[in-house]
């Protein structure tokens, strides 16, 4: 059923304004953001975007990916959900009220699922295309290493404000504006779409995974973006998995930190930690627990409001 002052039209025709959207979104902020950062770090890094060729200028490239993904991911579902809806904030589920038993059962989980989600990374990596599909395992495994190069890059931090600046970057803008994109507004679109529920937070966790173009890194990617859903279908808000997402990225970046400020290397991060299985079953287990109990708070929560 369509929210109340929402606009009834298919699915696939929301799919396509969002698409639209995205688009305008990163071309409009992607401009707007080489304007901004030409004039602050000079012309060259400039010339060097407009001939296709990667600048060397860190700074510059942080400046647009900060204004390109504000621009595809945030405006642009702020933008949609005002199209779709009267009640925009209540349509991206921002609305919701939530316990506080929930927002520490998302933190419980994002750390219990760690040890499980490195073991689908290394699973993912092992995984290998028949040999007719040579020459597409060739091209992800370039462009895997050309995404990987570029993180490194973007990742290196000689102080506290190089920190903060990819703090944004990297957790915070990825965080709210991936979430309002993927779970509020194209899981919503794939839910109705099919009339279920699994099969939209899959369908999106799929699409949320492959957009990163990091293919040795789908599987874990997916996992999360299932996550990511089910605590949006089963909490009613939006907040916690933006704030699941949050804590996953921002992990990363201040391991990346501490990494640096310790002088080890940043490859260091890409290679595998060895851990005694019984800690994977371990992390399973308390995994599927946090994730039960959850279920059954938000379920009573729910029922709870509704009755009122």
């Amino acid at each position: 059923m369509p929210e109340s002052g929402s606009i009834q039209r298919h699915p696939f025709t929301s799919l396509i304004l969002l698409l639209l959207l995205v688009l305008a979104g990163a071309v409009v902020f992607t401009i707007l953001a080489l304007i901004v950062a030409g004039s602050i770090y000079g012309i060259a890094p400039l010339f060097d975007v407009v001939n296709g060729k990667q600048t060397s200028d860190l700074n510059f490239l942080k400046v647009v990916q900060i204004f390109s993904s504000f621009g595809m991911f945030v405006v642009a579902a702020l933008v949609f959900a005002r199209i779709e809806s009267k009640h925009w904030s209540n349509f991206l589920n921002l609305d919701s009220k939530f316990p506080l038993i929930l927002l520490i059962l998302t933190f419980a989980l994002m750390f219990s699922a760690t040890p499980v989600l490195e073991w689908s990374v290394e699973f993912n990596k092992g995984m290998k295309l028949p040999y007719f599909l040579k020459g597409l395992e060739e091209w992800m495994q370039l462009k895997e290493n050309q995404m990987a190069q570029l993180t490194q890059q973007l990742l290196v931090m000689k102080g506290l404000p190089d920190l903060l600046v990819n703090m944004l970057m990297f957790a915070v803008i990825p965080a709210v504006g991936e979430e309002l994109i993927f779970r509020g507004c194209l899981q919503k679109i794939f839910v109705q779409w099919f009339g279920n529920i699994h099969w939209g937070i899959w369908i999106t966790a799929i699409v949320f995974s492959a957009i990163h173009i990091q293919f040795y890194g789908f599987l874990p990617r997916m996992l999360l973006g299932a996550l990511f859903g089910y605590l949006l279908i089963w909490s009613k808000s939006l907040w916690l998995p933006i704030l699941a997402h949050f804590i996953n990225n921002a992990t990363a970046v201040i391991t990346a930190y501490v990494y640096q400020q310790k002088g080890i290397s940043l490859e260091k991060l890409d290679q595998p930690e060895l851990i005694p299985w019984p800690v994977y079953l371990l992390s399973f287990l308390a995994t599927s627990i946090l994730l039960y109990t959850f279920y059954q708070k938000s379920t009573k929560v729910n029922t709870v409001q509704i009755s009122k």
